[in-house]
């Protein structure tokens, strides 16, 4: 077998091999060429509105609420509570003093939200609202217990 041979036979196979791709480049590009011009041409045309426009009335803005989106805007305004006091326990330059007030505000809105979800009817946001009362009573225990002196 002689060398030059398959030196000779890669060389014409690696040619062929660009010829394909610029060819298959160029198809593409006459095809998104094509498309271009067809969206050009097809925007130049005047949109006619349809029927009568001026007997249209506007439709007042109405702003619905659901009692489940507002429990859920309660629940995520708790949870914040949660985070502002677990900020505070962990700040070393405030005392237990400075942090009650924190406690005691997530203690009342965490009883609050659960009175208030009392009548909902979506059991898993029960559920959580419930967890969150539960949490925020055993903390508020455990913090006058002392836990944390």
């Amino acid at each position: 077998m002689d060398i030059q041979n398959i030196n000779t036979f890669n060389q014409s196979a690696k040619i062929s091999r660009q010829n394909t791709t610029q060819a298959q480049v160029k198809d593409f590009q006459d095809y998104l060429d094509a498309f271009a011009e067809k969206t050009i041409a097809d925007d130049r045309s005047p949109v006619k509105p349809s029927g009568n426009i001026q007997n249209v009335q506007p439709i007042p803005f109405v702003n619905i609420t659901s009692p489940q989106k507002e429990m859920v805007e309660k629940v995520g305004s708790v949870l914040g509570l949660f985070e502002t006091y677990a900020h505070n326990l962990r700040n070393p330059d405030k005392t237990l003093k400075d942090i009650e007030p924190a406690l005691l505000n997530m203690k009342q809105a965490a009883d609050k939200l659960y009175k208030d979800n009392l009548l909902h009817e979506d059991r898993g946001l029960s559920q959580l609202v419930n967890n969150i009362q539960v949490t925020a009573s055993v903390e508020y225990f455990k913090f006058q217990r002392g836990d944390y002196i």
